[in-house]
């Protein structure tokens, strides 16, 4: 990837800043769960309540954050989120010493992390464009899903491990060190990053209603958009739960069920090893539908798990989904980046995330109501179920007959 020598540093900053990011965000995810589980024995339905906070923020800020990030430095933004990310994440261990921890305060915390998740990945998303140009964007999104298939599967590894030598609440100090060295690598970028001109007409409200216009009368986007939600949604129904599944029914260890996940994400570092050559050789538009109409059903094996060797049974669904998320989003994204006027790229950015991230907490109070009525195995059916079919969205558009996506007049 030809990049300038600045922009080159740039990016591996950036790459870095990624990297930190989401080592310290899995391990939060792992850790606040079992926190709850382990220490303060919560059932079902609270775990639930905690998976849809830790997830609630993009419902509660999802909008705002692109019309927000828009008129801001978005390396300030990263800055920012990450700093104080780790300052929530150093209470939990400060909280159990004192006795004060309890499943309100990690809803709390977990409401927190997330807002400040939501600013940094949809600054993260919008800023990169600035550092390469059109015709590189797959490659450097390929690049950011390595990084991030890299975090999802050493993180829950090493945090599983952690949290059974350390106990949960003191294994999150990693995450802390995570989000410290990310802002570090963020701040260390050499770039102006000049804040974005406001017109004087400008109003947060109808900067909000542009970037959902810009999703809802594209006949590309649309179905894009309505597809991940699908899938978030059912994949969070099955997914809150396969922890209680796990570490409950099953009785796996904290270190089984980190590998388990580890393994799992593995998927998506599999996959990004021919990514950009897929989606060369078959078209981006073949790559998106197929992506998730393959590996979609693949998450059917979760609830078939049990004792033994059938817990591996959920790392197998989980790698199929990991690997055709990581070809459906390097390729949506990076046609999102190289169409979506840069002003305006912020508020799409997180009117999509809206969307689809905010579906997770629904999903994940949609399963844990489902399990404390028909069982935990029963919500992990309907969630793999649903997410099975959520590619029906892209065969129901115009997206079915394309196999390359339109590129705007102009673009290299």
């Amino acid at each position: 990837m030809n990049v300038p020598t600045p922009a080159r540093d740039g990016l591996r900053r950036l790459l870095l800043a990624l990297l930190f990011s989401e080592f310290g965000f899995r391990i939060m995810v792992l850790a606040i769960p079992l926190i709850a589980v382990t220490e303060l024995h919560a059932t079902p339905l609270q775990i639930s309540v905690i998976a849809a906070c830790q997830t609630g923020a993009f419902l509660l800020v999802g909008l705002p954050s692109g019309a927000i990030v828009d008129r801001l430095r978005r390396r300030r933004v990263m800055v920012v989120s990450d700093l104080v990310r780790a300052a929530v994440l150093v209470t939990l261990p400060l909280m159990w010493l004192s006795g004060g921890m309890s499943v309100p305060y990690l809803c709390v915390a977990s409401i927190a992390l997330g807002v400040c998740t939501v600013f940094f990945d949809v600054a993260n998303q919008t800023y990169l464009p600035r550092l390469v140009g059109p015709d590189q964007l797959v490659a450097a999104n390929s690049r950011l899903v390595v990084i991030d298939s890299v975090a999802g599967t050493l993180g829950p590894g090493a945090g599983g491990l952690l949290i059974e030598r350390l106990t949960a609440p003191f294994a999150t100090v990693l995450g802390v060190a995570g989000w410290l060295w990310s802002a570090l690598c963020v701040s260390r970028i050499r770039d102006d990053d000049p804040k974005p001109e406001r017109r004087a007409d400008t109003h947060l409200r109808r900067d909000i209603a542009d970037g959902v216009r810009a999703i809802v009368t594209d006949p590309l986007l649309r179905p894009i958009a309505l597809c991940s939600t699908t899938l978030t949604f059912f994949w969070a129904v099955a997914g809150t739960m396969l922890i209680v599944l796990m570490a409950g029914t099953l009785g796996a260890t904290a270190t089984t069920i980190g590998v388990v996940f580890a393994v799992g994400n593995a998927g998506g570092i599999a996959a990004t090893l021919v990514v950009r050559r897929l989606i060369d050789r078959v078209g981006d538009g073949v790559a998106i539908r197929w992506s998730i109409a393959v590996c979609g059903p693949c998450t059917l094996l979760a609830p078939l798990a049990g004792p033994g060797w059938r817990v591996w049974l959920i790392a197998a669904a989980s790698f199929a989904l990991s690997a055709g998320l990581v070809v459906y989003n390097v390729a949506q994204v990076s046609y999102r980046q190289r169409t979506v006027p840069a002003d305006l790229l912020g508020r799409v950015n997180a009117t999509i995330r809206f969307f689809a991230w905010g579906a997770r907490p629904l999903g994940a109070l949609c399963g844990g109501l489902i399990a404390a009525v028909l069982g935990i195995r029963c919500a992990v059916w309907v969630g793999a179920a649903g997410t099975s079919l959520s590619a029906l969205w892209l065969y129901l558009s115009p997206l079915r007959t394309l196999r390359h996506l339109p590129v705007p007049a102009g673009t290299p």
